[in-house]
């Protein structure tokens, strides 16, 4: 996907217009933070959108309930950092589904698309 180049720019803009901001009022570590954390997204960005496009079609299904059950799953447990281990565990429990689950269903659409 060579689209995934542009939130990837924005996001690394970002990062650099809040480090400068930041660098230039005040000083300390918080400024070198975020701009050190603009140099991996932007070299991201700018290594996907030099990508050379695939050959063959990516089969992927059109709505997919397991990725909305993955993105809960890691939502929850990244809430669990904060509110406690339980939370944690429950949310990468249920991430864990998931993933299994996708990854099934990816194998399953490859197996019908030979």
């Amino acid at each position: 996907m060579r689209g995934a180049s542009a939130p990837l720019l924005a996001w690394g803009c970002l990062q650099l217009l809040l480090g400068a901001g930041l660098a230039a009022f005040s000083e300390g570590v918080p400024a070198l933070l975020f701009l050190a954390a603009a140099a991996p997204a932007l070299t991201l960005a700018a290594w996907n959108r030099a990508r050379p496009a695939s050959e063959r079609a990516r089969s992927l299904p059109a709505l997919s309930l397991p990725v909305v059950v993955l993105a809960v799953g890691a939502a929850l447990a990244a809430l669990g950092l904060t509110a406690g281990l339980w939370l944690s565990l429950v949310g990468a429990e249920i991430a864990l589904f998931g993933a299994v689950w996708l990854g099934r269903e990816l194998r399953e659409e490859r197996r019908w698309g030979r």
